[in-house]
């Protein structure tokens, strides 16, 4: 391996990238935080968003690396010097992966795998376990005898079930139906209203056509409130996501004595309403998913 590589760790989600510098034994020099990653949606801006972060985490690094030493000609890292390796959202798509290993970057080399694999590597430190990611959107995925097998991760809004951007969608459409006086109005519609600047139906229609994912999951955080409040239609809606991640939590763990991790800001919202056996089989993660696509990477680049 060359002494003079460094390796960098993305996980790239439909609303943001966190991304992170280590150099050739793994000490973390650096790490950067940038946009949408989701590069089936919109590659181009994945790629945008990509260099971005690459460029944050190294100008980290880089400062690190100066206060750390006494000699002011320490040379700088460059983009070429980099490793990276980025595990993104739409990159379980075969189709959206191969289009996007035609990408022309700049760096050393160009690792790409799903975010969703890079957690469960990550989480697991390379070892059989199962991960089911509840974020922006929603899947899950185990890995054993070095094969992944994923279940959901089809995409906003054909699936996606539970995430914030299914959690946002849900709240729209009854707030909708409060409008349309076919439910009562009530305090997530009110709550709606506030966070959209409108109470009209086709003000509302008119914004959702130019909402993307992100758009969506920024509702699911004005209805946690309401959840614990015990809002009858908050509660509604968090329990049929609930039923549908521990329906998906059984099926990733079967019979296997594997454990489960979960990932995403809107997880442990959900560890309550699972059932006792599923809780049990529950464990934090070992490694970020940013540290488990870096995992991914030295195996290969190791080998080559």
């Amino acid at each position: 391996m060359n002494s003079d590589l460094y390796f960098i760790g993305i996980d790239g989600g439909g609303t943001k990238c966190r991304v992170i510098l280590q150099d050739k034994n793994g000490t973390q020099l650096g790490e950067g935080i940038s946009g949408p990653a989701n590069i089936m949606r919109n590659a181009e801006l994945a790629k945008t968003s990509i260099l971005d972060g690459v460029e944050k985490a190294i100008e980290s690094a880089n400062v690190f690396l100066a206060s750390q030493s006494s000699d002011a000609s320490i040379t700088p890292i460059t983009v070429s010097q980099c490793v990276v390796a980025a595990g993104l959202a739409g990159a379980n798509i075969t189709s959206a992966k191969t289009r996007f290993e035609t990408w022309a970057h700049p760096f050393h080399s160009l690792y790409i795998l799903s975010d969703l694999h890079a957690a469960c590597v990550g989480a697991h430190n390379g070892k059989p376990g199962a991960v089911i990611i509840v974020g922006t959107g929603s899947a899950g995925t185990v890995f054993n005898k070095d094969k992944f097998t994923d279940l959901g991760g089809h995409g906003f809004p054909v699936g996606d079930f539970a995430s914030g951007a299914w959690l946002g969608l849900k709240a729209i459409q009854h707030t909708l139906l409060c409008i349309d006086n076919i439910r009562s109005p009530d305090g997530l519609a009110k709550k709606v209203y506030a966070e959209l600047g409108t109470s009209n139906a086709d003000e509302i229609v008119a914004k959702c056509a130019g909402f993307s994912t992100h758009h969506y999951a920024r509702l699911a955080p004005c209805m946690l409130p309401l959840l614990r409040e015990g809002n009858n239609q908050a509660v509604r809606i968090f329990k049929e996501g609930a039923e549908y991640l521990e329906t998906m939590a059984q099926r990733l763990l079967g019979d296997n004595t594997y454990k489960l991790a979960l990932i995403g800001g809107l997880s442990n919202v959900y560890v309550p309403y699972f059932s006792e056996n599923t809780r049990t089989r529950l464990k934090a993660c070992e490694l970020s998913p940013e540290q488990g696509a870096i995992k991914y990477a030295k195996a290969i680049h190791d080998d080559q």
